[in-house]
């Protein structure tokens, strides 16, 4: 499985500087429980690779599972999972509903960071995502890849 940013529509989103979303159902990240699990984030099917300026996710829905004791979050590259938003607890007793956590890794101190691939991490106790009834987040990045975009007026 793959998360696929798709190019901001909104113009509240663009306002802060984000230009590439993604509406993630947590339910739909795997089954894996008691391990940090990457997940790759794509752009047009491919690996993401240029440069990210900013990273944020934002909590929509809380982790509820009767099984699932803990849940976290967290973006980065290959070699940092954590370097753009460090870990972010989305499980129903984290009083992070509608909060944003944004630049909180690497991306706090060096302002934008050159990548070959992206990745969310989860880290799920108790159960895996999949046994969640709740749990949505959006993933937002300022993103512009090496290979360049189509130009649109």
């Amino acid at each position: 499985m793959a998360i696929e940013l798709k190019k901001v529509q909104n113009v509240e989103t663009l306002a802060l500087g984000f230009n590439y979303e993604a509406s993630i159902d947590l339910s739909t990240l795997g089954t894996t429980a008691g391990s940090a699990t990457a997940v790759d984030i794509q752009v047009g099917g491919a690996a993401m690779a240029g440069g990210v300026f900013g990273a944020a996710i934002i909590v929509d829905e809380l982790v509820v599972g009767t099984s699932i004791t803990d849940a976290t979050i967290a973006i980065g590259d290959d070699g940092d999972a954590d370097g753009f938003v460090d870990e972010v607890d989305v499980f129903n007793d984290s009083g992070n509903l509608g909060k944003i956590f944004a630049n909180t890794g690497a991306l706090s101190v060096v302002g934008f960071h050159l990548v070959s691939a992206v990745d969310l991490t989860y880290n799920f106790t108790g159960e895996g995502p999949d046994v969640a009834t709740e749990g949505k987040i959006r993933l937002l990045m300022k993103y512009y890849p090496t290979a360049g975009e189509l130009f649109a007026s």
